[in-house]
């Protein structure tokens, strides 16, 4: 979508009297700030994009999207992809601005969470909301307990974002929790953004909630498995080390035998633990079953190691040599991963 046709369906270009009594007070700041640039560009009718509108109010896109969601369902503005027209008010807003959400028009991914969409709803509002509906209470004392702290206010805007914004059920909100607080990230950003995550992609419902959490913890286990066989103390795997020895499991279906060959052979051979390194090896090896290098390493002419079988000498065989040296040109030779 490049631009947006803007459309005044108002007698005039001012401010409308009803949008200052009713939206001023509780609208959060950055919505107000949109509609008044809505509002000062509507007259022409000229066509402009929501990048442009996020320039020019010195917001990110996303807010933008977040505050003409939030003008759409409060019945400000009629937002659509292709269109924003002012409206005329009349009557009480739509909706109460205590617990009212930008859910009713078209909005940007889930990915990354808005901190407008959290902050749109007022404290006091949620408070009433979640103490006088017991299912929403026993869930909000559940999570305190679970976080081991009284919630604040914010937490409550935030946590009542997840049911009422992404539509979150409370059994999987449950396991959210119970998840963040087993991987010792409690803080409420760190939550808020797995549970945008969760609903990006389609993790909303107790079954799909508590088989992510099952591969997450297998994941995790099998890390920390290969973290204390690679020798590696004082630091986590990094982000690319994770993703060669996940593939290595997932996709390559590597036995850890393998593995375990193919890092000692890299830490023989390089001095450290060089996952591109190994990449090869491994892979060299998955595509030549039969080849050299696994006759290589069950030829009697071999001794034995704690791993694996590895030529008299310890070095590198020629044809094995030749076969990484292929692998790793293939690959780019590219190594992120830190030396131990």
């Amino acid at each position: 979508m490049d631009a947006i046709t803007i459309i005044n369906k108002a007698d005039v270009f001012c401010v409308q009297t009803g949008f200052v009594d009713k939206y001023i007070k509780d609208s959060n700041p950055s919505f107000i700030k949109v509609y008044l640039y809505v509002a000062r560009h509507s007259q022409s009718g000229e066509a402009i994009s929501l990048g442009k509108i996020a320039e020019d109010t010195g917001l990110l896109k996303s807010d933008v999207v977040t505050a003409l969601s939030f003008w759409h369902k409060a019945g400000a503005i009629a937002y659509t992809d292709s269109s924003i027209e002012i409206l005329p008010l009349s009557g009480e807003a739509s909706s109460s601005l205590a617990a009212s959400k930008p859910d009713s028009a078209p909005k940007a991914s889930m990915t990354q969470p808005n901190s407008s969409v959290a902050s749109s709803y007022k404290a006091s509002g949620v408070i009433k909301a979640v103490t006088s509906d017991e299912k929403l209470a026993h869930l909000f004392a559940i999570i305190s307990q679970l976080l081991n702290k009284t919630l604040s206010s914010n937490d409550y805007k935030i946590i009542y974002s997840f049911i009422d914004y992404l539509k979150l059920p409370e059994q999987v909100i449950i396991v959210l929790f119970e998840y963040c607080v087993s991987i010792g990230k409690t803080h409420m950003r760190y939550i808020e953004k797995v549970a945008y995550s969760w609903a990006d992609n389609g993790i909303i419902t107790p079954e799909r909630a508590l088989e992510y959490v099952r591969k997450q913890n297998d994941e995790n286990s099998t890390l920390t498995y290969y973290r204390k066989k690679f020798k590696i103390t004082g630091r986590d795997f990094a982000d690319t080390e994770i993703k060669y020895i996940l593939s290595w499991i997932n996709d390559l279906k590597a036995d850890e035998e393998l593995i375990m060959y193919a890092y000692d052979k890299t830490v023989m051979n390089t001095g450290g633990v060089k996952m591109g390194y190994m990449d090869a090896i491994i892979r060299s090896e998955l595509s030549s079953p039969q080849g050299a290098l696994r006759d290589e390493r069950n030829s009697p002419n071999v001794r034995k190691s704690t791993f694996r079988n590895y030529p008299e000498g310890g070095g590198v065989g020629e044809i094995e040599k030749q076969m990484i040296e292929k692998m790793m040109s293939e690959f780019g030779g590219n190594d992120d991963a830190i030396n131990q």
